[in-house]
């Protein structure tokens, strides 16, 4: 284990322990023990929703490191992802290939890459729908561990953002009582760290909420800034629905949990898996354009055809209305 690699995960412990115990030593303790009833009680709710933020926090961060983003299946798993130029093995479809129109292969793992799919020079392996090496989290963020890192980010944003918002009274409190050096300085580095990366995190997680939205990874995001092309043209846009159950998983009643990831092998993404999507739109209305403007110029073009419109559309009214 590279021991430089790891400083960032001690970093991010680091600053989560202190903002946890100098807000709930300094802000929620002495409102737990006033004697003022409206103060115990907003302390008690406080206290409630932070440790109920926190803990999904500490999940969320625990999963993402430790869940496997996603490899390549092996040979024994599937031997047709095998690079071997020459084999007459079937290989599986992809959409992506070389600008010679060849398939993507790593010279590193030796194997076919499906869609998605990149290989990582830090953990010197490919990953499945790559997003991005993180190293705040020691791992790359791929198919399988893609949504601890997006409610991650959900929830060190709201923790940030509360903390920020409900310790104002402490620090003016501190502020205008001339409490203790350590107590004051505490304090204020509390609230100046909270507000800081509750801003920084929120932004993140906002631009993570429109990739997702647009079915895109942030190597594709990048690759298309890179190439001037259109960010809302991504070949596995599956409308608004599909594309958050393929980050935040199939049951909508779970996606603000730490369970239930998205279904499939994170290979295959030549399914739209969501023709039936109520959001999917957006070729549905040029073809019924189409077939109207092809009905009228089959009968539109002449007089009988007119007629014949109109025959019809007194047909349709007897029968609705006999």
């Amino acid at each position: 284990m590279d021991a430089a690699r790891v400083l960032p995960v001690v970093f991010v412990v680091v600053n989560i322990v202190s903002l946890y115990l100098i807000y709930s030593y300094f802000h929620l303790v002495p409102m737990l023990q006033s004697s003022d009833e409206n103060r115990y009680h907003t302390g008690i709710i406080q206290t409630a929703v932070f440790n109920g933020i926190s803990f999904m926090l500490m999940v969320c961060y625990l999963r993402a490191v430790a869940t496997n983003p996603g490899n390549i299946p092996s040979k024994e798993e599937d031997p047709r992802w095998e690079y071997v130029p020459d084999q007459t093995v079937q290989q599986p479809e992809t959409k992506e290939t070389k600008k010679t129109g060849e398939r993507r292969h790593c010279k590193w793992c030796a194997k076919y890459k499906p869609d998605r799919t990149h290989h990582c020079r830090v953990c010197k392996k490919c990953i499945l729908k790559m997003d991005h090496h993180c190293p705040w989290i020691y791992n790359c963020v791929g198919f399988r561990n893609h949504k601890y890192f997006f409610l991650l980010l959900l929830y060190s944003a709201a923790a940030c953002n509360f903390i920020t918002v409900t310790m104002i009274p402490t620090v003016e409190s501190a502020v205008e009582q001339n409490s203790a050096f350590a107590q004051m300085f505490l304090v204020l580095f509390a609230e100046t760290l909270s507000a800081f990366l509750g801003i920084l995190i929120s932004l993140f997680f906002l631009f993570h909420v429109w990739l997702m939205l647009q079915a895109m990874t942030t190597i594709e995001f990048c690759e298309k800034s890179s190439k001037d092309q259109s960010f809302s043209a991504s070949v596995h846009d599956r409308g608004i629905n599909g594309n958050i159950r393929a980050v935040l998983g199939d049951w909508m009643i779970l996606w603000l949990l730490p369970v239930s990831p998205p279904s499939g092998n994170g290979t295959d993404f030549t399914e739209t898996d969501g023709a039936d999507d109520p959001f999917i739109t957006k070729t549905l209305e040029p073809d019924r354009g189409l077939r109207r403007k092809m009905r009228q110029a089959a009968y539109g073009a002449t007089g009988s055809g007119k007629r014949l419109l109109k025959q019809r559309s007194e047909v349709g009214r007897m029968v609705c209305n006999p």
